[in-house]
């Protein structure tokens, strides 16, 4: 296991570029969706700490940026190199302090101990711990990381939910279910719920930090169990419901006239 106490230099989010971006997001959450946000008071208003959110949908990462902008913190995530391949955006998701991540190789662990930097630099960092997005949308386990990172960097950890983003852009799927046009008649109710800091106790050895990561995956679940909904019937489905309803009793009157007609 890497010593992420190793590390390099404290990454800081340009202060312009995160705005632009944060606000670009906020822009692209309106078009699909009404986003609401409860429990900021738990931010931190300053120093490290880290955010951890289930994962349901692509659309998480554009619904957790519109939230919190509103909280006047910069918030870094975590996210796939593949997403830095093109010279320009990656620059601009690095100055907005997107860390990739090099899933798969001998370099996975540079993010983490990139993060614990800038941590211990005041910076908030959000992880997403499932690692990918369920299909049945029940919270799968959590990856050691995001405990790793608060342990090392010695900050608290806000446990973060989002719900109803799947509503927008399904857990298997990869395309935006509500059109534009359609967006004004069923756009989708996102809540994104803030729970109180958890403060982990001391230690970085494996025991210690298995029982963190479930400390964090329990209090990421009792969030869901308080504020999780059924996804909801789209605009499109109640009218395909709304037309069964009223032309099944139409064609079986007609039948029955028909029937009538030649006894």
């Amino acid at each position: 296991m890497p010593d992420l106490r190793l590390r390099p230099s404290h990454v800081r989010p340009s202060r312009v570029v995160h705005g632009l971006l944060s606000r670009l997001m906020g822009w692209v959450a309106g078009l699909f969706s009404d986003v609401d946000v409860t429990g900021l008071e738990h931010l931190p208003r300053r120093g490290g700490a880290v955010l951890v959110c289930n994962h349901r949908s692509l659309f998480d990462a554009v619904a957790l940026a519109a939230a919190l902008d509103r909280s006047g913190r910069d918030v870094m995530v975590l996210a796939k190199a593949e997403l830095f391949r093109a010279r320009l955006v990656g620059s601009v998701l690095r100055r907005a302090g997107v860390i990739p991540v090099q899933r798969g190789t001998d370099r996975a662990a540079d993010a983490l101990t990139a993060a614990v930097a800038s941590l211990r630099g005041g910076e908030l960092v959000a992880v997403f711990p499932e690692g990918t997005i369920p299909k049945d949308g029940v919270l799968l386990p959590f990856k050691t990381g995001a405990a790793r990172m608060a342990l090392q960097a010695g900050v608290p950890v806000v446990p973060v939910v989002l719900v109803g983003t799947d509503h927008v852009i399904g857990s298997n799927a990869q395309k935006v279910k509500r059109t534009l046009w359609r967006r004004s008649a069923d756009r989708a109710d996102i809540d994104v719920v803030l729970g109180a800091p958890l403060h982990l106790p001391p230690g970085d050895d494996p025991d210690a930090v298995d029982r963190a990561t479930e400390v964090l995956r329990e209090a990421v679940l009792a969030l869901l169990d308080r504020h999780d909904r059924p996804r909801p019937v789209s605009h499109r489905t109640r009218d395909l419901a709304l037309a069964a309803v009223t032309t099944v009793p139409v064609v079986g009157y007609l039948a029955r006239r028909r029937l009538q007609r030649h006894r």
